[in-house]
């Protein structure tokens, strides 16, 4: 599937995925997805790369074409001993590394929804996000959910014999429950992902199966192959960031994703 041999400015595309040890359930499953990455959503003239991030940020895969090369990647992530998420951080860096790069830039998150203890903010990553021009997708699910329907070889530090102390009374058994009970706490947060995702003009799909994630790259690409590229020439003096809106006259029936803001190439 690629439609960008007509014209159309081909994609340079980031997969951050969350790779912290609460996310051992979830990787299991999309680390299945790196065939779909290359036909399903950047073409054959579109490039992706990949990083990971915990505590940190760590590049896994430099752009490239090579569907090979994608599928492996993905197939090496695994969970990590740190709770830490820096989703903004991984954001403001994939941006950044994007900077450069001609053609439509987006960045497909996998992760939860909300970050745990970036140095950036929320604020901070809209704007860094809108200054490069970058469409922001996610694929997010619950690491409590994903951890309370996997099998227990899909749990990191599980086992098929008894484990004493690591499940709750009525929960699965051989599931460590410790690492996400933590999250009950947060489910109150603001939805990170929902507020990227809303202020570029992307989307976000929940997933808690294999299929799940499947479906959710489906639907990524249709999004991606199925949007109306507009664009305008801004004053040369402007200068900060800007609102955009976008409508269809006599339409109030449809419902439109776009980017929010602007911003100058000198903005902050």
């Amino acid at each position: 599937m690629d439609t960008f041999d007509t014209g159309v400015a081909p994609i340079s595309l980031v997969i951050a995925v969350q790779t912290s040890g609460i996310s051992g359930p979830a990787l299991v499953k999309v680390r299945r997805i790196g065939g779909m990455i290359q036909p399903v959503v950047i073409g054959s003239r579109g490039e992706a790369a990949v990083l990971a991030f915990d505590n940190d940020v760590a590049w896994r895969l430099e752009f490239t074409s090579d569907s090979g090369q994608l599928e492996r990647a993905l197939m090496d992530l695994h969970p990590g001993t740190f709770s830490q998420a820096h989703m903004f951080d991984a954001i403001a860096e994939a941006a950044d590394r994007m900077k450069s790069r001609k053609g439509r830039k987006i960045l497909l998150l996998i992760s939860e929804t909300r970050d745990r203890g970036s140095r950036m903010n929320l604020k901070q990553t809209l704007q860094t996000v809108g200054r490069e021009g970058v469409e922001v997708f996610a694929a997010h699910y619950s690491a409590t959910a994903t951890a309370w329907i996997s099998k227990p070889a899909d749990v990191p530090n599980s086992s098929s014999a008894p484990q004493p102390n690591t499940a709750a009374p009525d929960g699965p058994p051989g599931i460590d429950f410790n690492p996400i009970v933590g999250e009950l706490a947060h489910l109150r947060q603001a939805n990170s992902i929902q507020a990227l995702t809303q202020s570029t003009g992307g989307a976000d799909f929940l997933f808690l199966t294999e299929r799940g994630i499947e479906n959710s790259i489906a639907r990524f690409g249709e999004e991606v192959h199925s949007q109306y590229i507009l664009s305008f020439s801004p004053p040369e003096e402007s200068k900060g960031t800007h609102k955009i809106e976008v409508s269809v006259p006599g339409r109030g029936d449809l419902r439109i994703r776009s980017r929010r803001s602007w911003a100058s190439a000198g903005n902050p």
